[in-house]
């Protein structure tokens, strides 16, 4: 029900004065927040009046643009589809640049990072990544390239490699992760290696890992080193433990949306919270769902990377369209939201609310979207970006397709809910745009409000898409109806098939060569002959005089399914192998496994 205090406020000419002032807190900060000076000195010194001025003169743009108080998804959804941050598979690189922009890993995800140190030292390649511009909790998965690898920390000895065996960098490089923690010291295989390198060099509340990667044989280089240098290293990350929690007044690791968004609005936005209402959010974000796997999980979460070169609206649509949430300025100047749900309006304006008022039904934009599929992080495909089953809105019109690169979503189930909110925002019944007096203080901070125009024959639930600020007493409003049902979600009918990965093998092994045989060719020489190999493939002997230990190794020119040998000593035992190789060098085994022999004539 329409509250009735701001109303009698505004129809009565002596709601101002002096007299009228004493009659509760609410009108001297109306009378602060449209800038009235003909109040009593009681009035004007009262908290009421001064939190009200405070507020008409000092918004920092309510959540981040200039004057507007409250931003929905209607808003949000717009930008969406064509954002300019990097995605998930962009950030899985090593880079070495001048200028670094800060990053702050958010939740758990996939990532890269800069260069902070690289040099080369006794056949090593050494180099630093640094993956956030803060403390982590800490390294679910470490990738080389596409590999990942699990390390042996009881291997403390610098010089050694931490990769366990049973993958291919095995015995060729060393993890040592740092996560940013207060008391952070050197790397100590750094400080041993490079003189340059001090106890100053310590990466302080920056986490990262020091590697080195050692030079094999050419042989064995590609083998090794698939892209033709040092891995890049791109680990599953347990993000920012800074979050804090006013339920329990703990800091830590979380990936609650509601305590994500919290710790973004006051760690990086630089505004305040009303931690009573985040409380509040934060339970609703730990609401447990059923997906369509008929797994539990949690309903909203945050997980993903913000850069500091983005601008705070970019960062603000990539958090609030991941978990739908509304955002506005409370009178205090505080920042608070409210995550994807029902919630039920006490709010409604009627005509004489509003200075101009334009409703339209239905959407007349030419191509609208009648199929959603956002663009999410998947953990089954690497951490990158994925599109999800899509929402069928209208399966009458012609296909047209919206993918909204939502890049903070990393579960399958909460794309496809954004995916039905998006579409009911964008295929709403009527589409409200006005210009509204007094109400606007009534609407802030409200999601939902409901408008009954008799002359229209209009009562309908509306959904705030933006509430903008123009001058003392006059607010600008755009909204699009909406339902109950629109924030309802049955995940075993209305969630779409999610997209399978299956691991293929692959097996891009070299061939072993077969049936490698010697025979005398007189005069100190040996011809070497072997079952024939894919033509792809040439061929090397080597061998040696028994019981020596250097190999000489011979080149067979391409298409010849034999080589002779001369130059040898005669009566002399030599041991010999052979193996194939790609026109790329990658070489096989040497086999036999036991060299064969033959001695000369």
């Amino acid at each position: 029900m329409r509250r009735s205090i701001l109303m009698a406020v505004f129809l009565c000419s002596t709601a101002l004065t002096p007299a009228r002032a004493e009659a509760g807190p609410v009108i001297p900060f109306v009378a602060g927040a449209l800038g009235f000076t003909a109040v009593s000195a009681t009035v004007a010194a009262s908290a009421a009046y001064i939190s009200g001025a405070a507020f008409a003169s000092s918004l920092f743009g309510g959540i981040i643009i200039n004057t507007v108080l409250s931003v929905g998804l209607s808003l949000l959804s717009a930008s969406l589809n064509n954002p300019t941050i990097p995605s998930p598979a962009d950030r899985m690189v090593n880079f070495a640049q001048p200028v670094s922009y800060a990053e702050w890993v958010l939740g758990r995800t996939r990532k890269g990072g800069p260069i902070g140190f690289t040099g080369f030292l006794n056949s090593r390649r050494y180099y630093v990544p640094i993956l956030a511009a803060h403390s982590i909790e800490g390294i679910v998965e470490h990738w080389l390239d596409e590999t990942v690898v699990t390390l042996d920390l009881a291997k403390t000895d610098q010089n050694a490699s931490n990769i366990e065996t049973g993958t291919n960098p095995s015995g060729y490089g060393r993890i040592n992760a740092f996560l940013g923690q207060p008391g952070q010291v050197v790397d100590a295989g750094l400080d041993a290696a490079f003189t340059e390198i001090t106890e100053d060099h310590d990466f302080a509340s920056l986490s990262g890992a020091a590697i080195w990667a050692k030079k094999p044989s050419s042989g064995s280089f590609s083998t090794v080193y698939p892209r033709g240098r040092q891995w890049v290293y791109a680990p599953v990350i347990d993000g920012c433990d800074q979050i804090y929690d006013p339920r329990d007044a703990s800091t830590g690791y979380s990936n609650n949306a509601a305590l994500v968004l919290a710790y973004w609005i006051v760690n990086i936005l630089g505004r305040e919270v009303d931690w009573d209402g985040v409380a509040i959010e934060a339970d609703e974000a730990d609401v447990v769902v059923i997906n369509a796997e008929l797994e539990n999980q949690p309903k909203w979460t945050l997980n993903g990377v913000l850069n500091d070169n983005q601008d705070y609206e970019e960062q603000r649509a990539q958090m609030a369209g991941a978990c739908d949430a509304f955002m506005y300025e409370n009178t205090d100047g505080t920042v608070g939201f409210n995550l994807g749900r029902w919630i039920e309006p006490t709010i409604k304006l009627i005509p004489s609310d509003f200075l101009s008022l334009e409703i339209s039904e239905g959407n007349s934009t030419i191509g609208i979207p009648t199929e959603f599929a956002a663009i999410y992080t998947e953990p089954e495909n690497s951490w990158r970006e994925t599109p999800s089953g899509a929402w069928i809105e209208d399966a009458e019109s012609r296909i047209v397709r919206d993918e909204p690169k939502i890049y903070m979503i990393s579960s399958h189930n909460q794309a496809s809910r954004m995916n039905k909110r998006i579409a009911k925002t964008k295929h709403a019944q009527y589409q409200l745009r006005g210009t509204i007096k007094m109400a606007g203080y009534e609407l802030i901070g409200q999601r939902f409000f409901r408008v009954v125009h008799p002359e229209m024959g209009l009562d309908e639930y509306f959904e705030v898409g933006e509430l903008a600020r123009e001058s003392p007493g006059v607010f600008t409003l755009s909204a699009n109806s909406v339902k109950e049902v629109d924030f309802d979600f049955d995940a075993s009918t209305e969630e779409a098939t999610r997209p399978l990965f299956n691991s293929v093998a692959s097996n891009d092994d070299i061939e072993d060569l077969e049936n490698i045989t010697a025979s005398n060719s007189g005069s100190g020489s040996l011809t070497f002959s072997w079952d024939a190999a894919d033509e792809s493939l040439t061929q090397q002997i080597q061998m040696r005089i028994s019981g020596d230990t250097d190999w000489q190794v011979t080149t067979v020119p391409e298409g010849q399914e034999n080589i002779k040998i001369t130059g040898l000593n005669s009566s002399t035992t030599y041991e010999y192998q052979g193996r194939n190789r790609t026109a790329s060098l990658r070489a096989g085994d040497w086999k036999k496994d036991i060299p064969d022999t033959k001695t000369t004539t």
